[in-house]
């Protein structure tokens, strides 16, 4: 059932005998409906947080408290809380986020939408669909923030993302990346193994939930003997 999360500030009227306000915070702590109370120093002394089932339930409380809080009060307020906002993590950040300049500032981009980062001197272009920024970076750094995200190195200038893969091309014993978005690559000898190892990987993990299991088991097992010529 949804309730209403209340929070009410009150700043206390110092004229008030001691010991009659220490039963009234008391007497305030006892209520069901209230939930956590701290004492504060500022415009207000206590804040208090709790919750009632509906607004009903809140008036009725709030005219039972009428009496003693004209007389201990010189000040309450009370807001209902609309929606709570967490502050992410720095590690939840950097594991499922970059932020990139744009125009007007920075914009988050989340890993799994940039398709691919290009290098351009001592810059990396990062693609995201149809936008693109410059970065002030290196590959490998860029390469390690998303390691662990689906990315593969096809050659030192560029970094792709292994689903923007569309097809990979082999021509004698060199291999050619054709990506989503029509654009090709070459794979760099030395990163060869590495992309075909992810795509066997991939071939592998699909079984489980393919309706012909054997078809990619035959596949795998093509990608794995390419492999073994190529490092023979």
């Amino acid at each position: 059932m949804t309730q209403l999360v209340v929070i009410a500030c009150l700043a206390f009227d110092h004229r008030a005998p001691v010991e009659e306000l220490q039963r009234f915070k008391a007497c305030l702590l006892q209520c069901p409906q209230v939930e956590q109370a701290m004492e504060v120093c500022g415009t207000f002394d206590l804040i208090i947080q709790g919750s009632c089932s509906d607004v009903a339930e809140y008036t009725e409380g709030m005219e039972r408290l009428r009496e003693p809080l004209a007389r201990f009060t010189t000040r309450a307020e009370t807001s209902f809380v609309a929606r709570t906002m967490n502050r992410p993590t720095a590690s939840t950040v950097r594991s499922g986020a970059m932020w990139l300049p744009c125009k007007d500032g920075r914009r988050r981009v989340e890993h799994h939408r940039i398709d691919k980062i290009v290098a351009e001197g001592d810059y990396m272009r990062v693609h995201v669909g149809d936008w693109s920024c410059l970065v002030h970076d290196t590959l490998a750094h860029l390469a390690a923030e998303l390691a662990g995200a689906g990315f593969v190195q096809l050659h030192r200038s560029w970094l792709v993302r292994i689903t923007f893969i569309e097809r990979l091309l082999h021509d004698g014993r060199r291999w050619t990346a054709r990506l989503n978005d029509g654009s090709k690559v070459s794979v760099a000898k030395s990163h060869t193994q590495d992309v075909l190892r992810i795509m066997a990987g991939e071939s592998s993990t699909d079984q489980a939930h393919s309706p012909t299991p054997t078809r990619v088991t035959e596949e795998a097992a093509k990608v794995n003997e390419n492999i073994m010529k190529l490092t023979s």
